[in-house]
């Protein structure tokens, strides 16, 4: 282990199962970042990237004194009862970390979901500083049948209680949407400490022209819970070949969604896991519009979006809570309704209408004062300094 630098006496801990250097939109990253500000962090995270579905390579990267990758189990589908055992094997060994190391930190931050694993570290620990950041709220915003969910509505419930409770063990409550932070404040104590911060990405500026016809551009995680059959309806009733569509990801459904593009005779290109910001820049540079299409997802701001963004391009959106808002307020796409073809086929029409250019320019506006990542560092780190300043009860 590294030494402890000596004008940082604090240490925090990170528990984060989700946390991938290699992603500049990378929630807990972004927080492990502005404490290493004020303290010497350690991180606790899986040996199991959930983006590429590949074992991380055992790196320690600064500004961390040290990144402890716990073994799980690698999972390919996002859906499967192995991605619920690996998460479990996860909990299990990060809670028995914590159990051995809890009266080495001062600052303890976790992120839900893991709504158990969350409330148990936040139990057993004495820091004084507990922070939770709320990114997803777990199981609610899964896209479970509601058959299934009224099946098995005590297990639901009792997962969902353990989310009340991780957030009543917290003295500081982070948030990634006004959404998620109202329903989180309804279980925080009257001392917690509360604030919404969005993501954050850096921008992305392109060198390459708008191609010629209408281009949406997807980018993520290519699984059940996005809207596709609805976005390929869409295109298919549009004038033929005058809407094409940029893929960047990976999962679950690439070799169906790929085939569905091919038989449909739809344009369509696909270029894999991109990271780099230049070569990502480039590719979105292209499009027109960035397809936000979520069903059954009671979420509130999404990675994609903020990436999007990031680029200056407008969404099309069908989630709700702050996103669905934000679009609508200050002009930054259009919203429609998930798994309504002839809603989208209306705003994909609308598009062919509108000044692009405009909505281009309010999503560029819109990132330089709410999503720069350097700004809402800058104004975490000031909160989060004022937190570790002022006693915690």
């Amino acid at each position: 282990m590294a030494n402890i630098p000596s004008n940082l006496p604090i240490r925090a801990l990170v528990l984060a199962p989700f946390f991938s250097t290699g992603m500049n939109a990378n929630r807990p990253v972004s927080v492990a970042c502005v404490l290493a500000e004020l303290a010497a962090v350690d991180v606790v995270t899986t040996d199991f990237d959930h983006m590429t579905k590949r074992h991380c390579k055992d790196l320690q990267e600064p500004p961390f004194t040290h990144i402890y990758r716990l073994k799980t189990l690698p999972y390919r589908s996002n859906i499967s009862v192995l991605r619920l055992l690996s998460h479990l094997l996860f909990s299990i060994r990060a809670a028995a970390f914590v159990l051995k190391r809890r009266s080495q930190y001062e600052v303890v931050y976790v992120t839900l979901p893991f709504n158990f694993l969350a409330w148990f570290v936040l139990w057993i620990s004495p820091a004084r500083c507990k922070i939770i950041d709320v990114v997803d709220i777990w199981p609610d915003v899964l896209p479970f049948p509601r058959r299934f969910v009224r099946l098995l509505w005590p297990i639901f419930a009792i997962w969902r209680k353990f989310f009340d409770k991780a957030v009543a063990k917290a003295n500081v409550l982070l948030a990634v949407s006004d959404s998620f932070i109202e329903e989180a404040s309804k279980f925080a104590g009257p001392s917690c400490r509360r604030r919404r911060f969005y993501i954050g990405d850096v921008k992305l500026q392109g060198a390459v022209e708008k191609d010629a016809k209408l281009t949406v551009a997807y980018i993520g995680n290519i699984g059940h819970l996005y809207d596709f059959e609805t976005l390929l309806d869409a295109m298919e009733e549009a004038k033929q070949g005058t809407v094409q569509l940029l893929i960047v990801g990976e999962g679950d459904r690439r070799e169906w969604l790929l085939g569905e593009l091919r038989r449909r005779g739809l344009q369509h290109e696909y270029f894999g896991i991109i990271y780099d910001p230049p070569t990502l820049a480039n590719i979105l540079s292209r499009a027109h519009v960035g397809f936000n299409g979520y069903l059954n997802t009671s979420a509130a701001f999404s990675y994609k979006a903020n990436t999007y963004f990031a680029a200056g391009l407008p969404i099309l959106n069908s989630m709700g809570g702050d996103l669905y808002n934000i679009v609508a307020q200050y002009g930054l796409g259009l919203n429609y309704v998930g798994g309504d073809r002839v809603s989208l086929i209306h705003c994909l029409e609308s598009l062919q209408n509108s000044d692009l250019s405009s909505m281009s320019r309010n999503c560029t506006r819109f990132f330089d004062a709410e999503l720069e990542r350097g700004a809402i560092r800058r104004d975490m780190l000031f909160f989060l300094k004022e937190c570790l300043t002022v006693p915690m009860r």
